[in-house]
């Protein structure tokens, strides 16, 4: 009997163990972590400044380039100024040499001293002609026509008048004097080099210290922009240099880019130590809209989700984030304000600066060995 009783408890420890065996094994089946703890993140309400930005980019550009343009055919015969040159106004930058140009010229007016005179002999047998037809030696016909060749001969001496101040106006076009002072930013010619009529000869700007700088807005944001905003951008050359400008012109013309409609937005830009060149890509900051000492909280405290959120109905329309509530954490209904890039706006609910608010939940895994 007593063995019976033994053989029976042995059975049922087996069991047991069997039992306890099975559990573990189906734990270890369904996860190779532990059913981590979590790890709460928190910050606190606090009164400070909201700022709201556009990340985007822009081209440097020159402010109000000037454009010096070939007036004559010819070939260049002498260049005295070089790239990134100061000059003076009205000073000497190149020579052209306009080939046969002085001696058309010089035929022209010896063709102007020839109808000077031919035009002088006309005018007195027109006098003579009107003497005779006053004393009825002519008829009115022959005076008549004696007028309109003394006509004609003024047109074409009036018409070589022309010709001739043009070529004198083509022979000062054959030196090219700076319209401003300034710098030569681009010298486009060399000596021996052809040249036509509205060539580009030079590009000047009157200084760099001011430079353009056009950004490219997306039209989502177009809306946000205006003029007089300030914004911050850096270039690759200077990764580490902030600069500056301001807003000044918003383009309606819109421009597909790649299937994006978007427009321009100009911009002047300091550039005392002319650190920035025409070409540059700029990385532009824009900041659109900004508060000062309004309550705020991270931009996480609306993203998180706690793991016991099921245990709370909330409605899917409103706002909502977590305060730490002596020891527990609960949803509190809030009202917000200006979404900047890090922070939100709390404009009302039951909280106030200094709370403790949930911003992240993380779960800490450790692996079974």
């Amino acid at each position: 009997m007593i063995k019976q009783i033994l053989l029976d408890n042995k059975k049922k420890i087996i069991i047991a163990g069997i039992i306890v065996i099975a559990i573990i094994l189906i734990y270890t089946l369904r996860s190779g972590v532990d059913d981590a703890d979590y790890i709460y993140d928190y910050e606190k309400l606090s009164i400070g400044e909201i700022s709201k930005t556009i990340s985007t980019t822009g081209t440097i550009e020159l402010l109000d380039p000037v454009s010096i343009l070939c007036q004559v055919n010819g070939v260049v015969q002498k260049v005295y100024v070089d790239f990134n040159q100061y000059v003076n106004k009205n000073q000497l930058l190149a020579v052209i040499d306009a080939g046969n140009l002085q001696n058309d010229i010089v035929k022209m007016q010896k063709r102007i001293e020839q109808l000077n005179i031919d035009l002088k002999n006309m005018e007195n047998d027109l006098k003579v002609k009107k003497s005779m037809y006053k004393e009825n030696m002519i008829s009115r016909s022959a005076l008549e026509m004696a007028e309109n060749e003394y006509k004609k001969m003024q047109l074409t001496y009036s018409q070589v008048q022309i010709d001739y101040k043009n070529l004198l106006q083509m022979q000062t076009n054959t030196r090219i004097y700076a319209p401003i002072s300034g710098i030569i930013v681009s010298r486009d010619i060399n000596e021996a080099d052809p040249v036509s009529w509205n060539k580009r000869l030079f590009l000047m700007v009157r200084d760099l210290k001011t430079m353009k700088i056009t950004v490219v807005i997306d039209e989502t944001d177009i809306g946000k922009v205006k003029s007089d905003q300030k914004i911050k951008f850096t270039v690759n050359a200077y990764p580490d240099q902030i600069f500056t400008g301001v807003i000044k012109q918003i383009r309606f013309n819109p421009l597909n880019r790649g299937g994006v409609i978007t427009y321009d937005a100009v911009g002047l830009c300091d550039n005392p130590q002319s650190l920035l060149k025409p070409g540059m890509t700029a990385i532009v900051t824009l900041e659109v809209d900004k508060k000062h000492n309004v309550m705020r909280i991270s931009n996480d405290a609306f993203t998180v989700i706690p793991p016991f959120i099921d245990k709370y109905k909330l409605d899917k329309d409103k706002k909502y984030i977590w305060k730490k509530k002596k020891g527990d954490i609960v949803p509190i209904e809030v009202q917000t304000g200006l979404t900047g890039d890090a922070y939100t706006e709390i404009k009302k609910g039951d909280i106030k600066p200094g709370d403790t608010v949930l911003i992240r939940v993380r779960k800490k895994i450790s692996i079974k060995k």
